[in-house]
């Protein structure tokens, strides 16, 4: 069954509201994702009284019915399914990304699929079709800041490629949908669930993009690992400017595919930066396409999502962040229904070229001026994105070759940049990496650049929130050093 969220984001330890497929018969439990791969059990619910979902104890568990009947519902509609509110029965809950799951009971409340024996049973869950289909992701921010880092999950990138109910921003060859520029935000797929017309990623089969699993729960995996706290928000938060007060914050985190931005959240960001606030990118395409949101219904959040053209006039985004997707390039696949669906989805093998090695951004990598990374692993893509033509300030650190035969045919980069050159000196820094694909080489074991990658993180996260350089020594950092092979470096930073 199906559900999806009123808010995607709420306080962390308050009720929020849950929409429920009609005519199901169901038990929630509440996932977090934690340092696992697997989401982990944080418990069951408790529930508020009152509401057309009816609510009972049976066997020690509570069992929701809801009424109605399943209806074909537009993309760009409320779906208006019936809501139970309910709140994590935790008294200490910390902000993060959590998961709703809802799993189909019987009459005396036994689960009925194996994902429902396996959420009874407290199991860790992978949050991965088909089992993701019955979730839906909330986001506990905090009650006050409390850690160095806002991180902003992409709500409206999620929905902007979720074709549930026949549309969304693009053309969906799957399930033969048109593209169209208004989208609905109360509906299932909201980073989990979605329908997608997406080609698998064929180095991350496991997780389709456009999922929080994908991009997200990887890089927040990265951030327990290291032991780095992070105050959580949406895209809805940073628009607001109310529940989160950016200023508050010494680094804002944009990880994955964090594509579509509204005025606000740009001029937000903006003040943040002049401010003194750093912006830490591990995203590509990131800031390219602008949206506004419809009014939101009586008591609610956003409900409706427009597209408000093609690309910022001028690729103007790049003078907030330094790059634009609109100078690199992308590596999709080709559709032919007639043979099979998405086909040719491999990219070429291309990396960064180093350019400043003595930059600290590189501290700790053992990295050489002209000396390459990522290439095997497809580092770059499958969105990355590049400097303007006309230089603006951006220090370029890496880059690559030319992306020739791919979408935009630019070069991309990553490096660092100063929004505005003559402002105050107390104003922040933007380190962005400009890679869709960097959280999946940070956390994937296999992946021969993924010590460097790490360590490039590493530094960019705690310099940018005030701890000092932290390099593991390791023997074995491998570095793509052409893209016809690769070599191990040996990393002579101290401890």
């Amino acid at each position: 069954m199906q559900i999806y969220p009123i808010r995607p984001g709420f306080t962390a330890g308050d009720w929020f509201e849950l929409a429920v497929q009609p005519g199901s018969r169901f038990s929630i439990a509440i996932y977090q994702q934690r340092s696992d791969e697997d989401l982990t059990s944080v418990g069951g619910v408790a529930v508020q009284p009152g509401g057309s979902v009816r609510a009972e104890m049976i066997n020690g568990r509570i069992v929701f019915q809801s009424p109605g009947n399943l209806k074909p519902v537009r993309f760009d509609e409320d779906w208006r399914w019936p809501i139970v509110t309910i709140k994590p029965n935790n008294d200490d809950l910390e902000s993060g990304a959590y998961v709703a799951i809802a799993y189909e009971v019987g009459a005396n409340g036994e689960p009925l699929t194996d994902l429902g024996r396996r959420v009874a049973a407290h199991k860790p869950i992978f949050a991965g079709p088909p089992d993701s289909d019955s979730m839906a992701l909330i986001i506990a921010r905090p009650r006050t800041p409390s850690a160095d880092i806002a991180y902003i999950v992409p709500i409206n990138t999620y929905h902007a490629y979720n074709s549930m109910g026949g549309g969304c921003y693009y053309g969906d060859p799957i399930h033969r949908t048109q593209a169209q520029t208004r989208v609905s935000l109360l509906r299932p797929g909201g980073g989990l669930g979605a329908q997608l017309g997406e080609p698998a990623d064929p180095y991350d089969m496991r997780s389709p993009r456009q999922q929080f699993t994908h991009w997200d729960a990887k890089f927040i995996r990265w951030l327990r690992a290291e032991g780095i706290a992070c105050d959580f928000y949406t895209d809805h938060d940073l628009h607001r400017g109310s529940h989160l007060k950016l200023e508050a914050y010494r680094c804002m985190l944009s990880v994955g595919h964090h594509e579509y931005w509204s005025k606000e959240m740009r001029e937000h960001v903006a003040r943040f930066i002049a401010d003194g606030g750093n912006l830490a990118i591990f995203s590509g395409n990131t800031c390219f396409r602008p949206i506004d949101y419809a009014d939101a219904p009586i008591d609610g959040d956003y409900a409706v999502m427009n597209r408000l053209g093609e690309q910022w006039p001028g690729h103007d985004e790049s003078d907030l962040i330094g790059l634009s997707y609109g100078y690199g390039g992308g590596k999709y696949g080709v559709w032919k229904r007639l043979r099979g669906g998405w086909i040719k989805r491999e990219r070429e093998a291309i990396g960064y070229t180093v350019r400043d090695a003595n930059h600290w951004v590189f501290g700790g990598t053992g990295l050489r001026n002209g000396q390459s990374f990522g290439a095997v692993d497809r580092l770059v893509g499958y969105e990355v994105d590049g400097v303007p033509p006309a230089p603006n300030g951006f220090v370029t650190l890496a880059d690559t070759v030319r992306l020739e035969g791919w979408d935009m045919g630019g070069i991309g980069a990553m490096g660092v940049y100063r929004p505005n050159r003559d402002g105050s000196v107390k104003q922040g820094l933007v380190f962005n990496g400009g890679t869709t694909d960097w959280a999946r080489v940070l956390m994937d074991k296999h992946a021969e650049s993924r010590l460097v990658v790490d360590q490039i993180t590493r530094n960019v996260v705690r310099r940018f929130i005030g701890l000092p350089p932290h390099h593991i020594v390791r023997s074995d950092a491998i570095i793509d050093s052409t893209e016809r092979g690769a070599r191990k470096i040996a990393d002579n930073a101290s401890a």
